[in-house]
């Protein structure tokens, strides 16, 4: 009853602060502002005002919520609407943020922070001081929000993904995204006038973010089939099934050489463990017989290669040479954050006028891209953060209650996944700040936030033993 108590007490001046913000947004929207969609907007975002007002209390839905929004591609939006993309998506971090600290303050709960939040923390508070020489502070502060949004989110994921059902809730959040990325890639081949042997364009996505995005996905349409038995589990490995088909299909039409050289990788990495190596068979027969039912999907991509544009790198290569002559001229201190791609630009044009049209282009390499915005110092953190995650996840591989009953699978799956993610990651522009990277984190550190006790090693045993003997996709626990 006390907490009830407490939580009512700090739960009710949080619903006065909101509704009297809102109330002052409003007002000042109808008198500043004369444009006749005020109206409209006032009522949208009275709508937002509620749901948030209920969410307030439901942390862990909150959470759902903003990863969603976070991680739902923003390509999918009309260009439009991408400042209200902007504004949906922090305002739903920000929710998640408020819901989370209203949770552990009424529950007296310490925060935890894992090794990985404390390196964003770092990385972040050192991009934040290149602001004092980084010549476009707007594009400075569009990259410094990124990244916070993704630290938040890895935060409360750390904090509040600590059982087996959370764990279910986070992976029916990634599939909705990926069938969401599935059915705008439906929209896109049968509805445009897409042909085949050029790349599939899906909405506003570049070509390359499809593969990654899909790819990144497929762990949450299999762990369904992991966790259920009986009809269900039937019912999710259909669903399963057309998921990875679809994923085959749209990445092989994007034409994305590192998409596909990234499905190949965690084909071959899958069949290394046995726990997954029925997966890796699966998808292999379903590669063949798709292809050999279609081989037409195979232009778009076979026309990259021929084309061989930029050569074999694709031109990677020359934005890599001029990107080691700009961290020459400033290794230490960097362009500032958000500020390397156009100051790139000048060391491109030394070598090649075949990029003059852009003046934004990365350096289609992460640890490239961070060293020219935050120098070496930067560098160091942000390629500390991707290893200790790394460590965490082989760390806690050995002693997580994930290794018992049917979720066996979960670490060789997502070591597959995550090599082929870490393919398309090094050779990509733009994925060094992106969503699916700090899912990708959040995915490799949540085992070691799992409490294993004896109990779990029993509910383990016992879930195996009501899916029956061990079959071709539950299969026993050695690797």
């Amino acid at each position: 009853m006390s907490f009830l108590l407490q939580r009512e007490q700090l739960l009710r001046p949080s619903g006065c602060l909101l509704a009297l913000l809102w109330l002052t947004v409003a007002c000042s929207a109808l008198i500043l502002w004369g444009n006749p969609l005020a109206p409209l907007l006032l009522i949208v975002g009275a709508c937002g005002a509620s749901i948030g007002l209920l969410l307030l209390p439901q942390p862990l839905a909150a959470l759902y919520i903003a990863l969603f929004l976070r991680v739902l591609p923003s390509g999918l939006w009309p260009l439009a609407l991408d400042t209200v993309n902007t504004v949906v998506v922090n305002a739903a971090v920000a929710l998640a943020l408020g819901a989370w600290l209203l949770d552990v303050g009424a529950q007296r709960r310490p925060i935890t922070w894992s090794p990985v939040c404390l390196l964003i923390a770092l990385y972040i508070l050192w991009a934040t001081m290149t602001l004092l020489w980084a010549p476009d502070l707007i594009e400075a502060k569009k990259s410094l929000v990124t990244y916070i949004s993704g630290f938040i989110l890895l935060l409360l994921i750390s904090n509040q993904v600590t059982s087996l059902r959370s764990v279910d809730g986070v992976m029916r959040v990634l599939c909705l995204i990926g069938w969401t990325t599935i059915l705008c890639g439906l929209y896109a081949l049968l509805f445009t006038d897409f042909q085949l042997g050029h790349r599939l364009k899906v909405l506003n996505m570049n070509e390359n973010e499809l593969g990654v995005v899909l790819i990144l996905m497929v762990p949450s349409a299999i762990w369904p089939v992991l966790r259920s038995s009986g009809v269900m589990r039937g019912l999710h490995f259909a669903l399963c099934i057309l998921f990875i088909l679809f994923t085959i299909a749209l990445v092989v039409l994007s034409g994305s050489r590192g998409s596909a050289l990234s499905l190949a990788v965690v084909l071959v990495s899958l069949l290394f463990c046995r726990s997954v190596r029925p997966w890796a068979l699966l998808v292999s027969v379903l590669v063949a017989g798709l292809l050999a039912s279609a081989p037409g999907l195979l232009d778009s991509l076979s026309n990259r290669l021929a084309q061989q544009e930029g050569g074999e790198l694709g031109g990677r290569n020359v934005i890599w040479q001029a990107s080691l002559l700009m961290f020459r001229d400033l290794p230490w201190t960097g362009a500032g954050i958000g500020n390397g791609p156009r100051a790139l630009h000048k060391y491109i044009a030394m070598l090649t006028n075949h990029y003059n049209y852009r003046d934004d282009l990365p350096s289609h390499n992460p640890l490239l891209e961070t060293a020219l915005e935050t120098g070496v110092v930067g560098t160091l953190v942000y390629a500390s953060v991707v290893v200790c995650a790394i460590w965490q996840f082989f760390s806690s591989w050995v002693r997580s209650p994930m290794r018992d009953g049917a979720q066996t699978a979960y670490f060789p799956l997502l070591f597959a996944i995550a090599a082929g993610y870490l393919v398309s990651w090094m050779k990509s522009g733009g994925l060094g700040s992106h969503p699916t990277l700090f899912v990708l984190l959040a995915l490799l550190t949540i085992p070691s936030r799992l409490p294993y006790t004896a109990n779990d090693a029993r509910r383990g045993r016992r879930e195996q033993s009501c899916l029956g003997k061990p079959d071709r996709f539950a299969p026993d626990a050695k690797i």
